[in-house]
């Protein structure tokens, strides 16, 4: 029976190639073949021999890796893995706190209709899918080791990375379904959700405290002060790694990263068998709890079909099978049109967008920034931590519209229904953009609150690092964020309404190499609109703080030259919501998507 069900699986993956290789017959996936396998080859399989050595450097080059190695603290192995294992926890304690829904394993509609009533035992049942989640950790740890097989400060090779990664995804997967069971029968008793939240968080902020309390009293508090940069981190990575009673979490993680970081065979080899040993228990865990697991199947299942049905009829896919819930805020009989998208649209969104939430948010982030920046374990942590929080709000400001498609995107299977409305295009573009662009809005606003508070800068200081300046240019930022989140939203809109049959093979989840090309062919398109666009508004605000800062000052140059740059944009967005409203009034969807 085990055969039986191996050659299931292994015909599902050969018919998912085949399918794929026969649609490249049409032009549109053939061309996002070609760019996603030639981004492929030029970033990946071009580069696959052994890595540069110092004496193939020219001297600019050597000399800024001996600068950047300098810097590299000495006990830098086991600073990575405490940071690994640190990162993982925090992956592991939100699989104990967020999930709400009964535990299910991810079977189809036709698996359940075909095995289920087949005499097969149930626990032959649960290897089939536990084992065919496997063979997805090992595709995301090939992918994975393409972008870090040549780091050759990680040690190793491309095998040891490939490995390293299939353990690290394959505890994620089993333990993910092991908490799921886990929750469900606790549920199945009568563990209240809000309670069982509150207890697993109360308990992951004590030990937290407790470890903190101990490392700020212990030796590492009491060292000298040191410059700011990787080493002070490495110190503290390793000090919450050491110190109870963080360290009892902490130490079975470890033994997961430990062959991903191993610099050579003889670690590697060391390694590899407690971390197997690790897999092993998960998968054990997993088996023994997953019982009794058919009416849970089956409506996963169910939802599963849901949301590829939504997909494939221009729907969002979350909002196919969302529980009613109240609306995100109260709707007025009378008022804009464009308001009513934006609360329609907000419906399909995750239940925690919402204002209370935000301000939550908010004030966690202001509390945590302000104990980041009186802290006196490491110096300048704070300015470290914020360096990463400007590369990830650059990457929201850029990537954010990609995900955030409760828009155009997402209707624009109902095209025809909302050309009957007696609205202007305009008006049903300028609704459709603002949700996403509310979303992006909100998350840049967290991040740069972060940003301020933790670049705050000390008293005293003069010219462009004066607190006024520094307060003015980050409220600017916050003006300037909504402009920028609907300048980048018109681009993949646009392509919605541009190339609807482009656009309406991109949708396609997990498409291979030819829809990752599509994308990134829109995506390419999008930065080089964002930056044709920035040109104008950067340029005058650059002239009006050059023309203003020497009569007035620099803070309010700052304000007039932000004012000056948002009304630029403002002008930008209005064209550009003017043409896509021409265009939706002009699109005939059953013509574009005919072929």
């Amino acid at each position: 029976m085990l055969d039986a069900l191996i050659y299931l699986r292994l015909t599902s993956a050969k018919n998912w190639v085949l399918a794929r290789v026969r649609r490249l017959r049409q032009p549109k996936y053939l061309i996002g073949a070609v760019v996603g396998f030639g981004y492929f080859y030029f970033f990946f399989f071009r580069g696959l021999g052994p890595p540069a050595t110092p004496r193939n450097l020219n001297p600019q080059a050597l000399q800024a890796l001996e600068a950047a190695q300098a810097q590299v603290p000495a006990n830098w192995l086991p600073a990575m893995t405490a940071l690994g294992a640190l990162g993982l926890l925090a992956i592991l304690t939100l699989m104990w706190l967020v999930p709400a829904q009964r535990a299910a394993l991810g079977f189809t509609e036709a698996e359940i209709a075909f095995l289920f009533p087949a005499p097969i035992k149930r626990t032959a049942l649960v290897h089939f899918r536990l084992l065919s989640a496997q063979l997805r950790s090992l595709v995301g740890a090939l992918v994975m080791t393409l972008f870090t097989h040549r780091a050759t400060i990680l040690g190793g090779n491309a095998f040891t990375h490939a490995v390293g990664w299939w353990l690290v995804f394959s505890s994620l997967s089993l333990h993910f379904s092991g908490a799921q069971f886990t929750l469900t029968q606790w549920a199945e008793k009568g563990a209240v959700l809000w309670r069982r939240r509150l207890v697993i968080g109360a308990a992951i902020a004590g030990v937290a405290g407790v470890t903190l309390y101990r490392i700020s009293s212990g030796p590492l508090a009491s060292a000298p002060a040191v410059e700011a940069g990787l080493r002070p981190l490495a110190e503290l990575a390793i000090a919450l790694a050491d110190t109870a009673p963080l360290a009892w979490l902490l130490t079975p993680i470890q033994l997961v990263v430990t062959p991903f970081l191993a610099l050579d065979a003889t670690a590697f080899l060391k390694a590899i068998g407690p971390a197997i040993a690790m897999v092993g228990l998960h998968y054990l865990w997993v088996v023994r709890r997953a019982v009794a697991f058919e009416d849970a199947a089956v409506d996963y299942a169910q939802q599963r079909a849901a949301r590829i049905a939504a997909r494939h009829a221009g729907r969002s896919p979350g909002a196919a099978w969302a529980k009613g819930r109240n609306g995100p805020f109260r709707l007025p009989g009378t008022g804009r049109p464009e308001i009513a998208f934006l609360w329609k649209n907000l419906l399909s969104t995750w239940p925690y967008f919402t204002g209370r939430v935000w301000l939550g948010a908010a004030a966690l982030t202001v509390a945590g920034c302000i104990w980041l920046d009186r802290q006196t374990i490491i110096p300048e942590l704070a300015t470290g931590a914020a360096v990463p929080l400007v590369i990830f709000a650059a990457y929201v400001l850029i990537v954010g519209p990609q995900f955030a498609r409760q828009d155009i995107r997402s209707d624009l299977g109902h095209a025809d229904i909302l050309k009957t409305y007696p609205l202007a295009g305009w008006q049903i573009v300028l609704g459709e953009l603002l949700t996403p662009a509310v979303l992006l809005t909100g998350i840049m606003w967290l991040l740069l609150l972060a940003i301020a508070i933790l670049l705050r800068p000390e008293a005293g200081a003069e010219g462009a690092h004066t607190l006024a300046a520094h307060t003015t240019g980050a409220i600017v930022l916050a003006l300037l964020t909504p402009a920028l989140a609907l300048l980048q939203l018109l681009v993949p809109n646009a392509a919605a309404l541009v190339f609807p049959s482009w656009f309406h093979a991109t949708r396609t989840r997990g498409g291979g190499p030819e829809v990752m090309g599509q994308r990134m062919i829109f995506f390419f398109a999008q930065l080089l609109t964002m930056v044709a666009a920035l040109l104008p508004a950067g340029a005058v605000a650059a002239a009006t703080v050059l023309a203003l800062h020497w009569l007035i000052g620099l803070a309010p140059a700052l304000a007039i030259a932000g004012l000056t740059g948002l009304a630029v944009l403002v002008g930008e967005v209005w064209c550009g919501v003017w043409w896509l409203g021409g265009r939706f009034e002009k699109l005939d969807l059953s013509a574009e998507l005919r072929s």
